[in-house]
């Protein structure tokens, strides 16, 4: 076997092409470096199949596809996967014909993606490095400018996205990820699929309005969605109440403790100014005890002993409360007395911060209620946005927002990918 069998070979090329040259090439960028040149032909007299240029098959009268040997050849030069050290690129001379109407359909390469300059397997490489990698880094490796590779990546997670079939979802999560500073995006997420199907810019009602157009292109029924969770946004209710006639809201859990917490930390604030006891002690009010040291437990538990005269002792109560409301209780009917009960709490508290709580959850009272009867949380978007987050940071940001969309889709919905590098 010569070389050029062992590359036909390596490629996987079947009838009627070949490998029928294989060299090695001063680059011509720089004269030390050798890169791989590879040529495939075809046999003489072969058939082939031709495709126009809007990717329609050359057929006849009746529709049948017109085989046929080729008039002339067209060359044509793709980057392929590294051998070894070497950077490779593949050669070919492909057969078109003339259809007479001044059209020259062409063949399509079994080893590349129409009007594309690299192989399909450097394709999927790049794409499967790039879940990884910061694009930026990606590129340096394989010695491509990075905006050839965000084409591509671009062009397979749109072709991806196109296959989903969003028919059967019923159960949604709504939330918002940073940006840049107060730049946001926001994350819509198929809870029973645990994937994310939509992200746009912005966090308002408009938002939810670009994701239904989106979802009903994708066969989703905005009238068969049954449950939705969010966050207390007022954008978000407004859009959930205008597109999703037949849902059911569920206020996150964790957001209501976030709000308790605020809460909390903002009667800190006012207390720490007039009472050095609180110097230092911010963390003890935000954080469970089973997240702190026995030395903080210990110190919190003698910060407590003066909650009769201590502010922020008597808010981290009615937020402990709060929490063990939604850990003990079982049902709705289990949990509406005791959230009333809470509500008095905090309004005769006489602290600010814990009234304008209490009005935050009298506002969004079935919403929050609504979590005792489904159970549904956004747990499955919390764990999506640290992955958001940490490709957001390898990346130290994103040139733009269309970029940072694409690998949240790359990084976080479960596309199928391989269908279309093998539909190409």
């Amino acid at each position: 076997m010569d070389n050029t069998d062992l590359f036909t070979a390596a490629l996987q090329l079947e009838y009627p092409w070949k490998v029928s040259k294989v060299e090695f090439i001063a680059d011509e960028n720089d004269p030390k470096t050798m890169t791989l040149h590879i040529t495939i032909a075809f046999e003489r007299g072969a058939k082939f199949i031709f495709y126009n240029e809007d990717g329609s098959v050359w057929a006849d009268a009746s529709g049948k596809p017109i085989e046929t040997t080729a008039h002339d050849t067209v060359d044509r030069t793709w980057q392929h996967l590294n051998f070894f050290q070497y950077k490779t690129y593949i050669h070919a001379k492909m057969p078109k014909v003339s259809d007479g109407e001044g059209h020259c359909p062409t063949v399509k390469a079994p080893w590349a993606r129409k009007n594309s300059g690299f192989t399909l397997l450097f394709e999927a490489w790049v794409i499967e490095l790039a879940k990884h990698l910061p694009v930026s880094v990606v590129a340096k490796l394989v010695g491509v400018r990075d905006k050839r590779l965000w084409r591509f990546i671009k062009h397979y997670v749109n072709a991806a996205r196109a296959l989903e079939d969003y028919s059967e979802v019923d159960s949604i999560g709504m939330d918002e990820t940073s940006k840049k500073g107060h730049n946001y995006v926001t994350v819509m997420a198929d809870l029973a699929e645990r994937k994310v199907i939509y992200t746009t810019e912005g966090k308002d009602h408009t938002t939810v309005d670009k994701f239904v157009e989106d979802f009903k292109e994708h066969k989703g029924d905005p009238d068969n969605v049954r449950l939705v969770t969010c966050d207390m946004s007022l954008g978000f209710r407004k859009g959930v109440k205008d597109n999703f006639p037949n849902s059911n809201t569920i206020i996150d859990k964790f957001h209501v403790i976030k709000h308790a917490n605020d809460a909390v930390d903002a009667v800190r604030k006012q207390e720490d100014k007039t009472n050095e006891l609180l110097k230092g002690t911010k963390y003890l009010w935000l954080k469970n005890d089973a997240n702190l040291t026995d030395e903080q437990v210990a110190w919190k538990s003698e910060l407590m002993k003066t909650s009769k005269r201590l502010k922020t002792g008597r808010a981290y109560s009615m937020r402990v409360t709060l929490q063990d409301i939604y850990e003990q209780c079982q049902s709705r009917e289990e949990a509406e007395p005791k959230l009333k009960k809470l509500c008095s709490w905090l309004i005769r508290s006489r602290l600010k911060p814990m009234k304008e709580l209490c009005g935050l959850i009298r506002n969004h009272w079935n919403e929050i209620l609504n979590y005792f009867e489904y159970r549904l949380t956004n747990a499955i978007l919390e764990g999506m946005n640290s992955i958001i987050q940490n490709v957001k940071r390898r990346a130290r940001g994103f040139r733009n927002n269309e970029y940072f969309e694409t690998m949240i889709y790359l990084n976080c919905s479960k596309l199928d990918i391989d269908a279309v590098i093998a539909s190409a």
